[in-house]
């Protein structure tokens, strides 16, 4: 099936598939019909009918592909990944938005759904998520940090599959998902139009939900976390200075913050932090006592025995090391490590260690550190000029070079911070030698050599 490139041609097609599944409805409805299928027999076709390379016919390199299809995985009774992220090139670090496919027996427009489908555009910077079983097509306002409670206010627009055959209904939808309408940048233009119109209704009125970026979100409610952990911290040990108390404070959240990256990318079978205090009694001891697995396992400076922190006679208040637990548990939990871009997560990070914890008595307090409050704040380089620089430097270096001459070379940025421009460099590597071995640089350096012969 061709990807078609016209509004006349996606409306014939759609309006197909609506065609087919009303036909059979009674059949596509039981609860017999499952997730999968559903992908297969309308979803993905209804998505290369809006011109996404579902199939990867233009764009076949793994690393550059618009259209990124997960399988379902479900581990327990949560799903972990979103079904379907679109990408629009040059950048496929960045989703222009998400979809969470359900099979159509269900009642789509529920709670939990509309928060996983939210859940996922949210952490993924995106501004708008869709849920859908293709009996019916829920846009959603991810802008926002999502809670269950609050998910269902999130829909802005709703679609049902009998509407696909209807011209100006299916227009509205072409004209804010299609590749060339999001390429366009749809998404933006209809959430800034939703500004403006919300603003006329209340405009002496504040938003009762403010938009938050999911980095700004996560770090401001890890701050708090953080100062209440480093009070408890010297609470229960008076004897802790500053740096003391600074070190061991970020080393706790930093294995927690891990653990839960572990988690969500199914690198970890089970849900560690759900089940803390489960097997003791104790949350905090069975932290203890997992530490040591984890460090024969990732060998690395976060689980790594530390005097202070993994002394048997050390211990916080447990209410406050549980209400750390209850804001990282997955159970319900609006961030998705995932979804996260990498870069985001390097932000964080990088604000993160930019702040220091001072002491007086037996009051700690967070602050930002001295050199940082003199520069005005951390500065963290944004993902697209990483880009820019590494292909304009690194790209050049080399340019035409076979994989065994990139070998011998060494990159290096000595003053890393988080490491966006390694990671970057590393990304544009990774690129470089799938199109050398797919063809792409030999016949760049076989045109060189016949240059200067």
């Amino acid at each position: 099936m061709a990807i078609p490139k016209r509004f006349e041609e996606s409306f014939a097609d759609i309006t197909a598939l609506a065609t087919r599944f009303g036909e059979n409805e009674a059949a596509y409805l039981s609860s017999k019909y499952q997730e999968a299928e559903v992908r297969q027999d309308f979803l993905d076709k209804f998505w290369l009918a809006l011109g996404w390379d579902i199939y990867h016919q233009e764009h076949p390199n793994p690393y550059e592909r618009e259209v990124k299809i997960e399988k379902s995985v479900m581990v327990g009774d949560r799903g972990k990944r979103a079904d379907y992220a679109f990408y629009t090139a040059p950048n496929f670090l960045q989703a222009r938005f998400m979809a969470e496919a359900k099979k159509p027996s269900r009642q789509l427009e529920n709670q939990y759904d509309c928060f996983q489908a939210m859940r996922y555009g949210w952490n993924s910077n995106t501004p708008l998520a869709v849920l859908t079983d293709f009996e019916q097509f829920i846009v959603l306002d991810s802008r926002y940090k999502p809670t269950v409670e609050r998910s269902l206010s999130g829909i802005l627009e709703k679609f049902h599959y009998t509407e696909f055959g209807d011209e100006e209904a299916f227009r509205k939808l072409y004209y804010l998902f299609s590749r060339e309408s999001v390429g366009n940048n749809s998404l933006e233009k209809y959430v800034e139009g939703l500004k403006k119109a919300k603003g006329k209704k209340t405009a002496k009125a504040a938003p009762a939900v403010q938009i938050q970026p999911v980095g700004d979100t996560f770090l401001s409610e890890l701050d708090v976390h953080r100062e209440n952990l480093a009070r408890a911290f010297k609470r229960s040990n008076n004897e802790l200075d500053g740096e003391e108390l600074t070190e061991i404070t970020q080393r706790t959240l930093d294995r927690l913050v891990f653990i839960r990256f572990l988690e969500d990318k199914l690198v970890e079978p089970s849900d560690i932090i759900d089940r803390l205090g489960k097997k003791s009694g104790s949350p905090w001891r069975d932290f203890a006592n997992e530490i040591p697995r984890l460090n024969q396992v990732y060998n690395g400076i976060i689980f790594k025995p530390h005097a202070i922190l993994d002394s048997p006679n050390f211990a916080p208040n447990n209410k406050t090391f549980d209400e750390v637990l209850a804001w990282l548990s997955h159970k319900n939990s609006a961030y998705d490590f995932n979804s996260i871009p990498i870069h985001i997560l390097g932000s964080i990070y990088e604000r993160f260690l930019g702040k220091t914890i001072i002491v007086s008595d037996k009051r700690a307090k967070v602050e930002e550190k001295p050199e940082v409050r003199k520069a005005g704040g951390v500065y963290y380089t944004p993902e697209y000029i990483v880009r820019y620089i590494v292909e304009n430097t690194i790209g050049k270096l080399v340019e035409g070079k076979t994989p065994d001459e990139i070998a011998k070379m060494r990159f290096a940025d000595i003053a890393c911070g988080s490491g966006s421009f390694l990671l970057g460099i590393f990304d544009y590597l990774i690129k470089y030698h799938v199109d050398w071995y797919s063809g792409g640089a030999r016949t760049l350096l076989s045109a060189r050599l016949r240059s200067s012969a």
